[in-house]
C-alpha cells in the first residue's frame, strides 16, 4: 500500500467525504473482481461492491490500523459476498448461454471454448472454493494473508486450495470428456 493510500485512509476515518470517495474509486475494482469472482454474476457483484463500500463507511473509523485497510476490505468483501450467495435462492446460477455467445463470436474459437470450459467448471464449485481460488490466482493472496482474510489457519488455507484446484480440476476433465 502506498502512502498517498495511508493518507486518504486516515483523511477518510476524520469524515472527510472527498478523501473517502478517492478511496472507494482506488478500490472499487479490487472489491468488484473478488465479489465477482465469488458470485460470478455481475449485478450480484455489482450490489455486493455498493454493500461492501456502505460497510466501510460505517466502520471505517474502528480500524486501527491503517495498513492493515487491504486485507480488512478484502475480510469484508469475502464475508459479504458469501453471506450474499447464501441468502440467494438461486445457489447455482444456470449454464452459460452458448447460443447467444456464439452470435459474439467464432464458436470454432478455442479461446473462446476454453473460458466457457473454465466458467462451466468454476459454476460448478461451491462458493467457498471459489473464494481460495480468486483470493490467490486472482488477487495473488499469500498463505497468510488468505488466512487473516478468511479468519482460517495457514494450513486450512492450503487444503481449501488443494481442493478446490483439485475439483477445477476433476470438473474441467469432465467437460471435456475423461
Amino acid at each position: 500500500m502506498n502512502e498517498a493510500d495511508l493518507d486518504l485512509i486516515r483523511k477518510a476515518k476524520r469524515g472527510h467525504l472527498d478523501a473517502f470517495t478517492r478511496l472507494v474509486h482506488n478500490y472499487q475494482n479490487f472489491v468488484y473482481r473478488t465479489a465477482y469472482g465469488i458470485l460470478r454474476q455481475p449485478t450480484d457483484a455489482e450490489d455486493v461492491s455498493q454493500e461492501v463500500f456502505l460497510k466501510v463507511h460505517q466502520s471505517l473509523k474502528q480500524l486501527r490500523d491503517e495498513r492493515t485497510f487491504p486485507t480488512w476490505l478484502a475480510r469484508i468483501t469475502v464475508r459479504t459476498a458469501i453471506d450474499w450467495k447464501q441468502r440467494s435462492s438461486n445457489q447455482r446460477a444456470g449454464p452459460l448461454d452458448e447460443t447467444r455467445l456464439a452470435t459474439l463470436h467464432d464458436p470454432r474459437d478455442a479461446a473462446v471454448h476454453a473460458r466457457l470450459e473454465l466458467h462451466e467448471a468454476l459454476m460448478r464449485l461451491t462458493p467457498l472454493q471459489r473464494t481460495v481460488l480468486v483470493l490467490r490466482e486472482l488477487h495473488g493472496l499469500g498463505y497468510e494473508e488468505m488466512a487473516e482474510v478468511l479468519g482460517i489457519p495457514v494450513g486450512t488455507v492450503r487444503s481449501r486450495l488443494h481442493n478446490a484446484r483439485a475439483q477445477l480440476r476433476a470438473h474441467l476433465d469432465e467437460e471435456r470428456g475423461g
